[in-house]
């Protein structure tokens, strides 16, 4: 049985890395789940650096597994340019197979549009 709950909570806890550097972005957690085993972790850089999502991306060593794999994230992916490509477009370009997402960014450039581009 997949258990969302713990890998979330590990998101969490990692989110926790970039907590006081990555105003005026959130820090944010991710990991990558392939058949129940964390290959990949990230979590947000200081500001103008990569978001955690595509930390956890680069963290994965055999990047083919990608597309048999989780990508679990506190907060729904970017779907729109600033200082860094959509987080959306690399999970796409991935086509990484599944993505649970802690919860919806509140942020009017985001606001579900990242949820929609990943449908």
């Amino acid at each position: 049985m997949i258990k969302h709950e713990h890998y979330i909570k590990r998101c969490l806890q990692i989110a926790e890395n970039g907590i006081g550097t990555t105003r005026p972005n959130p820090a944010v957690g991710a990991v990558i789940v392939f058949q129940e085993t964390i290959i990949g972790e990230g979590f947000t850089a200081p500001y103008g650096g990569n978001h955690a999502e595509v930390n956890a991306v680069n963290a994965v060593k055999d990047q083919m597994l990608l597309k048999e794999a989780t990508l679990y994230v506190t907060l729904e992916p970017c779907s729109h340019f600033g200082k860094t490509p959509p987080c959306a477009d690399l999970i796409i370009k991935y086509n990484i197979k599944k993505v649970v997402i802690g919860c919806v960014d509140t942020n009017s450039l985001v606001a579900g549009k990242g949820i929609e581009r990943l449908k």
